[in-house]
């Protein structure tokens, strides 16, 4: 007659342990997945707000005639720079309201310079409402003509939006720099010249 030691009873205790660090490592696979799909939608997101704002920027850059009756006015694209995003009354908790100019279909108007107005508080709350913790600015680029356009977000969901790359100083909503050793938020910029 055989006698039972317990030894079955280890070994389904051992699959249990080997079963469960296996399910523990599919969950952080499965998290993993999750953010960093998140992540790509977000570039996504951002690149595709860039385009936005530079189309937007290079449709009303149009050009002006004196011999134009009457003499056509507009505005050049620096009419869109952002000298600091905190502060400029176009940007800073702004919404466009129903009965602006721009904002109906053929409305005569609406001139260049109101256009541009349109345009960043647009693009702003569209940032602020698909980007988490969302920033954009534009600031003069380094040639005659040259704009470079900037956004960024709070990538990793700390709720402080750190970078470490320079942007310039009317950005002021993008002064916080990442500390050594650790992640900075993307940014994501353009340089135009319309």
């Amino acid at each position: 007659m055989k006698t039972n030691t317990g030894f079955t009873l280890i070994e389904v205790l051992i699959a249990m342990l080997v079963l469960a660090i296996g399910l523990l490592g599919l969950a952080a696979l499965q998290t993993y997945t999750l953010r960093s799909n998140l992540a790509a939608y977000n570039h996504g997101q951002a690149t595709q707000l860039l385009y936005d704002m530079a189309d937007r920027m290079r449709a009303n850059n149009c050009k002006a005639s004196p011999t134009a009756t009457p003499p056509v006015t507009c505005p050049t694209a620096a009419n869109y720079i952002i000298a600091n995003t905190s502060t400029d009354n176009r940007t800073a908790g702004v919404t466009v309201s129903s009965s602006h100019a721009c904002k109906t279909v053929g409305n005569t108007t609406c001139t260049a310079l109101l256009l541009s107005t349109y345009d960043l508080i647009e693009w702003n709350n569209a940032i602020a409402a698909t980007l988490p913790m969302g920033r954009g600015c534009i600031a003069a680029g380094n040639g005659a003509g040259i704009f470079n356009l900037y956004i960024t977000w709070d990538d990793d969901r700390s709720g402080v939006v750190t970078t470490d790359v320079a942007v310039p100083t009317g950005c002021a909503t993008f002064t916080d720099t990442a500390a050594s050793g650790t992640t900075a938020d993307p940014v994501f910029t353009m340089s135009l010249q319309p």
